[in-house]
């Protein structure tokens, strides 16, 4: 199966793109300062079948409750319909200078789905302007958006986006790391794949999509490591449907893992 960037991906996944900003610009109006691509679609390994949509969205100023209910509902409607999409609205004035965790506006994902059709039918959409909510995990897309990210619309990445210390990148994709490797049964596609990139920067500094950071491992890994690596690429890029893994040799790759991340944090 083919990976995708956004300059060549399949006309339905920019379609689905297009139609959501489109309905943001009418929701947000002036309010609209940028939107930007990141993840598996800008770096150029978004599998249609696997991969999310990722956004980040930045308004000049904060959102009403009311705003953020109409964005809720346009977002429950494309995921009956679309490619699975995570976005971050953020606030411009908050990007002046990094803080960590990151505070955000509004943000969605599937997994998030099923609470917001439960707070839009309860009442409590209304209370969503009442808690500062922060993540850590937004040190993470910032770094990649400015690495690698792509502005759809609006000020050009490096104006709107500060520079975030390296400790704090490290602090979130660590944290990732610890979370994918207590589901690696559940998920071990995704531990592996992560923990490749995750080792890559923490090696060499390198930021790599899903795809490139197994790429780079096969060829630094012990040879009997490989395998592994091989057979999740293989999966993550739909040339395999085989995810069952031999226990012995993923139980081998996650300590090797968990080894080299706590010698390199």
């Amino acid at each position: 199966m083919s990976q995708y960037t956004w300059a060549t991906c399949p006309d339905t996944v920019r379609t689905q793109i297009d139609a959501v900003l489109y309905a943001l610009q009418e929701i947000l109006g002036e309010n609209r300062l940028g939107v930007y691509l990141h993840g598996s679609l800008a770096m150029g390994s978004f599998n249609s079948e696997r991969s999310d949509i990722d956004l980040l969205v930045v308004t000049k100023q904060g959102m009403t409750v009311e705003i953020k209910r109409r964005i809720a509902e346009l977002l429950l409607d494309h995921s009956l319909v679309s490619t699975p999409k995570e976005i971050s609205f953020l606030i411009e004035p908050d990007l002046r200078s990094y803080q960590h965790p990151m505070p955000f506006d509004f943000h969605y994902s599937e997994s998030w789905s099923e609470r917001y059709q439960k707070e839009l039918s309860n009442g409590d959409w209304m209370k969503w302007n009442d808690t500062l909510r922060k993540v850590v995990d937004l040190a993470a897309h910032f770094t990649v958006t400015l690495s690698r990210g792509i502005c759809l619309f609006g000020k050009p990445i490096q104006e709107v986006f500060p520079p975030v210390p390296a400790e704090y990148y490290i602090a979130s994709i660590v944290r990732d790391f610890h979370e994918a490797r207590e589901r690696v049964a559940k998920n071990p596609v995704y531990f592996i794949l992560n923990a490749c990139r995750i080792y890559a920067y923490l090696l060499e500094g390198s930021i790599f999509s899903k795809d490139e950071g197994p790429m780079w491992a096969v060829r630094v890994l012990p040879g009997e490591l490989r395998d592994v690596v091989t057979q999740a690429l293989d999966v993550y890029r739909g040339n395999s449907k085989d995810e069952t893994f031999d226990e012995g040799t993923l139980a081998k790759f996650a300590t090797y893992m968990d080894e080299q991340v706590k010698m390199l944090n």
